[in-house]
C-alpha cells in the first residue's frame, strides 16, 4: 500500500465535524471501496460519514490480493504443479507492462487493507448502524435522505459500498444485467505442515486434467486454498482435495482460520448512478458488479471505482457554479468508463473460472494473455465515448489511457518518479516542449504543472537514458530539464485527470481552451 502514499496525505484543514446529520457525502459500506472513498474524501476535505450495518470491522476471510494498480510491491507469480512436479513456473508474467514501476500482485488478506485504509481516516465508521429507508428531494440540487434507526441524514452525495447484496441497490430498484454460472467454489484459510515446497507463488495444482485448485501463500504464514467442488460443500471435502491436489506430499492442517464456499456470479448494475445522470445515489465496488474471484480483481475493482469517482465529487462539491455540462460530463463519465470496466472485468473472470475444468497450462496462458488488464495497468476508457476523454494521441500519451509513470530526472541527478509528484483531486498538466509553451496563461487552481523537455545525454552522462525522464513542477520558471521522450522543437499539452488517466492531448491552444470551457473558475 506504500504506492498510494503519496495520495494518502491529508493536508492542513479544520477538523472534521461531527454529531451532525448534513454532509457532503454519505457512504454506506466500510470494506475496502467504502474505506478507500472516504480516505479520499476526507483529504479532499469533504465532510463524510460512514455507515456500515456490519457489527464491527472484518476480522477474517475476504479478498486476497492487491493489484498493480493499488499497490507498491510484491513478490509474487505464479506456477503450475500437476502429476508430483512443478510444470510451469511464470515469474516474469507482468514485466512486459510498459512505464510502471509495479508490476505484480501483493497477496494480503483484505482484514489487513482494511485496517490499512482505516488507519488513514480522521473520522470514526459507524458500525451496526444499517440504512433503513432512502430518499432524495425534488430541488436543484438533488440531496440524498438516509434513515437509520438513529437518526436522518443528508448527503448532497451518497456512495453505495454496501456489498453484493446491497441495500442501497435493491432500495433503488437499480437491476443486475448478466448470469450465474452453476459454480461453487470452497475457499479456506489455514496453517498446514507438509515435505511440499512452500513457495512464495500462486501455484495452480492440477489433477486429472482439470485445474481445480489454486494455493495462494498469505501472510502471517498463512496458505489459502481455492477449490471448485461438486455436490455438497464441507471443510472435510475441501480437506480432502486439498490432499489429493498435493499428493504424493503428506498434508497436516495444523490450524483453521476460515471456511466458506461462494456461488459465482457474473452480474453488472444496469447503472451506476440514480437518477441518471447526476445522481445523487453513485454505486461502487461489489454493490455494482460481482464476478468470480479468478483474476483476483474484485476488491481492486471496487478501489479502481473509488479512485475514479471521488475527485469528480468534490469538483463538484467545492465548485457548484460549474457550467451544467461540465457537472453532467463529470458523473455520467464515471458510469460510462466503470461500467464498461466492470463488465470486461466480468468477461475476464468468466474465461478463467471456466478455464479451471482444463489443463493448468491453459488457465496460465489466459491469465498471461490478460495480464494487463488483470493488473489493472491495461484498463482503458479509449473507445467509450466517455465525456472526460478527447480522443487524442502524441508520443507515449493517449487520452482514455492510464499516464505512463516516467522516470524524471532531478537537477541533482536524483532520480524519481512522475507519480511521486501528483496529488490526487489535482489534474496535472504536462507542458512538453520550448519555453514558448508555458508563456500560456491559464485557469484552474487544481492544476499542477510540470514541464518536459529534449534530454541533453551530456548533462545525465549515460547515452541512452530511455526510461529517465526530466521534469520541474513550476511551468513558470525558466529552468527545466531534459527527456528522453520528447524531441526537439516539439510543443504541445498533456492534460492528465486527478485519477491518472489522460483527457487531453493537443497543441497549447487547444488543450488550454478545453481546459478553461470546461471549468471556467
Amino acid at each position: 500500500m506504500g504506492a498510494s502514499q503519496s495520495f494518502f496525505r491529508l493536508p492542513f484543514r479544520s477538523p472534521p465535524k461531527h454529531e451532525r446529520d448534513e454532509f457532503d457525502l454519505a457512504i454506506i459500506g466500510a470494506g475496502p471501496t467504502g474505506l478507500l472513498a472516504a480516505v479520499l474524501a476526507r483529504q479532499l476535505n469533504l465532510d463524510t460519514i460512514v455507515l456500515d450495518a456490519k457489527d464491527a470491522p472484518l476480522s477474517v476471510g475476504g479478498a486476497d490480493a492487491i493489484t498493480a494498480r493499488t499497490q507498491q510491491y510484491l513478490e509474487s507469480a505464479s506456477t503450475t504443479y500437476a502429476d508430483g512436479e512443478f510444470t510451469s513456473r511464470q515469474p516474469t508474467w507482468w514485466n512486459n507492462i510498459p512505464h510502471t514501476f509495479y508490476n505484480t500482485l501483493l497477496m494480503i488478506g483484505q482484514p489487513f487493507i482494511e485496517r490499512h485504509l482505516a488507519s488513514y481516516l480522521d473520522i470514526p465508521v459507524h458500525y451496526s448502524e444499517p440504512v433503513i429507508s432512502l430518499s432524495h428531494d425534488q430541488g436543484p440540487h438533488q440531496t440524498a435522505i438516509i434513515r437509520t434507526a438513529n437518526r436522518t441524514i443528508k448527503a448532497k452525495y451518497c456512495l453505495a459500498a454496501d456489498g453484493a447484496k446491497s441495500f442501497v441497490r435493491n432500495e433503488l430498484g437499480i437491476g443486475w444485467e448478466g448470469t450465474k454460472p452453476n459454480m461453487v467454489w470452497a475457499v479456506l484459510d489455514c496453517w498446514i505442515e507438509s515435505t511440499f515446497l512452500l513457495a512464495k507463488e500462486i501455484i495452480t495444482l492440477q489433477i486429472d486434467g482439470q485445474s481445480r485448485m489454486a494455493w495462494i501463500p498469505r501472510e502471517r504464514g498463512m496458505q489459502r486454498f481455492y477449490i471448485l467442488l461438486d455436490g455438497e460443500i464441507t471443510l472435510e471435502k475441501a480437506q480432502a482435495e486439498v490432499r489429493r491436489h498435493m499428493a504424493p506430499h503428506p498434508v497436516e492442517f495444523t490450524h483453521i482460520e476460515w471456511f466458506s464456499k461462494f456461488e459465482i456470479k457474473e452480474r453488472v448494475a444496469s447503472t451506476f448512478l440514480y437518477p441518471t445522470p447526476a445522481g445523487p445515489y453513485i454505486l461502487a465496488g461489489d454493490s455494482a458488479h460481482v464476478h468470480s474471484v479468478n483474476g483476483g480483481q474484485g476488491m481492486n475493482t471496487g478501489l479502481s471505482d473509488a479512485f475514479n469517482l471521488i475527485w469528480r465529487i468534490a469538483l463538484l462539491i467545492k465548485y457548484p457554479s460549474l457550467p451544467l455540462a461540465t457537472q453532467t460530463a463529470l458523473l455520467k463519465s464515471y458510469d460510462t468508463e466503470r461500467r464498461s470496466s466492470a463488465k470486461e472485468v466480468v468477461d475476464v473472470a468468466a474465461k478463467l473460472v471456466r478455464s479451471t475444468t482444463a489443463e493448468a497450462k491453459h488457465y496460465v496462458e489466459l491469465i498471461q494473455k490478460n495480464s494487463g488488464f488483470i493488473t489493472g495497468m491495461g484498463v482503458k476508457y479509449t473507445g467509450l465515448e466517455s465525456e472526460c476523454v478527447r480522443e487524442s494521441e502524441r508520443s507515449l500519451f493517449k487520452a482514455g489511457e492510464r499516464c505512463p509513470d516516467l522516470w524524471l530526472q532531478e537537477e541533482s541527478g536524483a532520480s524519481s518518479r512522475l507519480y511521486q509528484k501528483l496529488r490526487y483531486g489535482r489534474y496535472l498538466l504536462l507542458v512538453i516542449g520550448n519555453d514558448a509553451c508555458i508563456n500560456k496563461k491559464f485557469k484552474g487552481e487544481f492544476v499542477t504543472v510540470i514541464r518536459l523537455k529534449p534530454l541533453q545525454a551530456k548533462a545525465i552522462g549515460v547515452e541512452k537514458q530511455s526510461e529517465k525522464e526530466d521534469t520541474h513542477e513550476n511551468a513558470y520558471r525558466k529552468d527545466a530539464f531534459g527527456s528522453a521522450y520528447v524531441k526537439r522543437d516539439e510543443e504541445y499539452l498533456v492534460l492528465v485527470r486527478p485519477d491518472c488517466y489522460t483527457e487531453f492531448v493537443g497543441g497549447v491552444d487547444e488543450v488550454l481552451q478545453y481546459f478553461n470551457e470546461r471549468y471556467p473558475i
